[in-house]
């Protein structure tokens, strides 16, 4: 079955820093043309068994396929990380960089530079979840088969010539900057979102099963600080600083972690313990549906 191209998810005439005609020809002759390609080699590849074909030609199908298909991937991310007018960043993104990268700035400036970097080449800057560190990270590609195995795209930046010469010509950096002003930063964190919760299914722990473990109390620093009360027995840890305090808990260590409500601050912080080999999990609806349920809480 033949793929049919995803329509612009904005109006191309009310993006800033971006025109009309560019984005328009990015979308029509690239993206749909990567399309066509992956339709067509997948019609081919399913007219005749490779079995008994030469190699080089059963290598050559796949590679283009790879390509082909990663490319539509990449594109259809790339467009949907745009918007005309961009919300601001949700705490919980920020945290999540922060997490990662030490500060948004220190993720901003690092993603920029990659980004100019392979101004005058060809390849994609991508920020994706990865679940074996369960951190953000930025990654280089200069080819549509060189995406990091196992990793979630969340963001993409398309550095080949044709996204961006039609309106900066060789100034590569200055479609970069246009690019981190229009970003969409719901949509991106619900990608984030939904990587989080994927990875984190089977990590739960259910309020009347924490037993002995170490409860750690890992709300944002604001929610915590206007908050009056906390789990018996847990210590605050901030999450933006987990890489920090994380060498204080041992391999194999029980370990509870919990925010506000259990979704992604909680879930993202037991996976960053687990990384390290803390048997951590995170609490079922977070400190909210404990205290619906009327279980003790405690004064700060």
């Amino acid at each position: 079955m033949n793929l049919l191209p995803r329509p612009l998810p904005f109006d191309p005439a009310q993006m800033p820093g971006l025109s009309e005609r560019l984005l328009n020809s990015h979308h029509s002759n690239n993206y749909q043309g990567a399309l066509k390609r992956l339709n067509a080699l997948r019609s081919e590849l399913a007219a005749q068994p490779l079995s008994g074909q030469a190699n080089y030609h059963i290598n050559g199908l796949k590679r283009e396929e790879l390509i082909a298909s990663n490319s539509v991937t990449l594109h259809e991310l790339y467009f949907d990380s745009l918007h005309p007018a961009p919300e601001p960043m949700v705490p919980a993104m920020a945290l999540a960089l922060s997490a990662s990268f030490g500060s948004v700035e220190q993720w901003q400036q690092e993603f920029a530079a990659m980004g100019k970097a392979l101004g005058g080449g060809s390849g994609w800057v991508i920020l994706a979840f990865d679940p074996r560190s369960a951190r953000l990270i930025n990654q280089w590609a200069s080819d549509h088969t060189q995406l990091q195995a196992g990793s979630l795209p969340l963001l993409a930046l398309d550095m080949y010539e044709h996204a961006y010469h039609l309106d900066f010509g060789a100034n590569a950096g200055a479609y970069v900057d246009a690019f981190m002003q229009q970003i969409d930063w719901d949509k991106l964190y619900l990608r984030y979102q939904h990587a989080v919760h994927a990875c984190s299914e089977g990590y739960e722990v259910e309020p009347d099963a924490l037993g002995d473990s170490t409860i750690l109390d890992v709300r944002r620093a604001g929610p915590f600080q206007q908050s009056a009360h906390m789990l018996p027995g847990a210590r605050w840890q901030d999450p933006a600083r987990v890489d920090e305090w994380a060498a204080e808990l041992q391999p194999g260590q029980a370990v509870t972690v919990y925010c506000i409500y259990g979704h992604e601050v909680g879930r993202s912080t037991a996976l960053r313990l687990r990384a390290r080999g803390v048997d951590a999990r995170f609490l079922c609806g977070g400190i909210d549906s404990w205290q619906a349920a009327g279980r003790p809480l405690v004064d700060k």
